[in-house]
């Protein structure tokens, strides 16, 4: 009797610390950065990508996103939003930790009053 008991609490042991290393490894994997990033032409065509496991993967999305030949990535972003703005001759860009400091860092950086944003987006982190 006093075997299969502790056999039991053996077993029981077993899957507490199981269902801890699940947990421990959820919570690591949802703290893992997250990438994002905006491609333009010089034409206004766009592209943008968000919660990719790697700045690589997020620059090569967006590009694929954008379409054409001449597309370059304008800025990428870590755990935080990213924004273009342009106009007719100017594209500008930012980045940030919120939406609003983004978009207004890519009007700052497109100069000219009569500059646009164009495309934004945020990681969920």
């Amino acid at each position: 009797m006093r075997l299969f008991s502790k056999l039991t609490q053996a077993s029981g042991l077993a899957v507490v610390a199981i269902a801890a290393v699940q947990m421990l490894s959820a919570t690591a994997a949802s703290a893992e950065d997250m990438y994002g990033a905006i491609s333009t032409d010089e034409e206004g065509q766009w592209g943008y990508t968000y919660n990719y496991p790697t700045r690589a993967q997020a620059e090569a999305s967006s590009l694929k996103e954008c379409g054409k030949d001449d597309c370059v990535v304008r800025v990428w972003f870590k755990n935080a939003c990213g924004a273009v703005a342009e106009n007719n001759k100017v594209i500008g860009w930012g980045w940030s930790a919120s939406e609003a400091e983004a978009k207004a860092q890519a009007i700052s950086s497109c100069g000219s009053g009569d500059c646009k944003i164009t495309t934004w987006a945020c990681t969920e982190r």
